[in-house]
């Protein structure tokens, strides 16, 4: 689980809000795919594969990690571009979390943290 701020904390994933879930958040600049397809669609691996499906992709380590985890920040600031109804509900936020987060993966909660807190024009 991957944690920012303080209790209570918004759940940012499919158990908790959906609209901040990169399963259910959908990009309609991007043919309305959402970013958990995208990110996991951008990976390439060692073999030379890339544009797999989030289910092949997912858990894998990307030789671009680096490359797909800044297009991944990319992806959530588009959405909340797409979405500004939704600034004021993270903004609101006293901490969000993500149960299926994990250290060293990219994370939705992170994310949306750095977009919360650079809203608020306060360091993350």
């Amino acid at each position: 689980m991957i944690q920012h701020g303080t209790a209570p904390f918004l759940e940012c994933s499919s158990r908790g809000d959906r609209r901040f879930s990169a399963f259910a958040a959908r990009i309609r600049a991007r043919g309305s795919r959402s970013i958990e397809e995208i990110y996991q669609a951008a990976k390439r691996f060692e073999d030379g594969s890339t544009g797999l499906t989030w289910r092949d992709a997912k858990g894998k380590r990307a030789v671009n990690a680096d490359e797909v985890r800044a297009f991944y920040s990319v992806l959530w600031d588009e959405y909340i571009a797409e979405n500004p109804h939704l600034l004021p509900v993270l903004t609101s936020a006293s901490g969000l979390q993500d149960l299926f987060g994990q250290a060293g993966h990219a994370c939705q909660a992170t994310e949306l943290w750095r977009i919360r807190c650079a809203a608020l024009g306060v360091s993350p």
